[in-house]
């Protein structure tokens, strides 16, 4: 039996801790290691309408500009463990630090439709994790106990979802960024 948070798999420093930064006693003795927690960087929203979400996010919040993806071309779209190709329009804009992420499903069975079908208006899908090494991101998430639901890649930049649902109604994502697309991100961040 767990008696604390401490003694839990997601307490004190878990395999998928160890690999990123945890605090632990070796925190006083001023060593840190890194947890994934550290390395949020994004929020992903699914929409019926992305001209609209665009809208809302710049007149209203102010972010000042979105790059807009009208079906990006992805590559190895997996959902449920099986080949799923995806149509999709995709936005990437920055609130603050937070990068955010508009999807509008287009075709095709994935966690975007899906959450669609259960929410017309839309809502908050993921939070996205940036790890240096996607290979053991994965095998990280899941030594933690989370199933693997949705998968692809756009060139080097790989993607995956993980069901995190049950625990905090969200889906996590773990994404490595191709230098180039990473550096491409930052100049739309700078023009905040």
């Amino acid at each position: 039996m767990i008696s604390s948070f401490a003694d839990s798999p997601l307490g004190g420093c878990s395999a998928v801790a160890s690999r990123y930064h945890c605090r632990n006693e070796n925190t006083a003795r001023g060593v840190t290691k890194m947890t994934l927690a550290q390395n949020v960087f994004q929020i992903g929203i699914v929409v019926p309408d992305i001209h609209a979400g665009m809208a809302f996010f710049k007149d209203r919040l102010g972010v000042p500009e979105f790059l807009f993806i009208e079906k990006p071309e992805l590559q190895d779209e997996a959902y449920l463990g099986k080949p799923a190709p995806l149509h999709l329009h995709l936005a990437f804009g920055w609130c603050g630090d937070t990068q955010v992420e508009l999807i509008q499903p287009i075709a095709g069975v994935s966690t975007y439709s899906k959450f669609l079908d259960h929410n017309p208006k839309g809502g908050m899908h993921h939070y996205g994790i940036e790890v240096p090494n996607y290979a053991q991101g994965v095998k990280d998430m899941e030594a933690g106990g989370f199933a693997l639901v949705q998968s692809g890649r756009h060139n080097e930049t790989r993607f995956a979802y993980f069901d995190t649902t049950g625990v905090i109604g969200t889906l996590t994502e773990v994404v490595y960024l191709q230098p180039e697309e990473k550096a491409f991100m930052q100049t739309l961040k700078s023009k905040k």
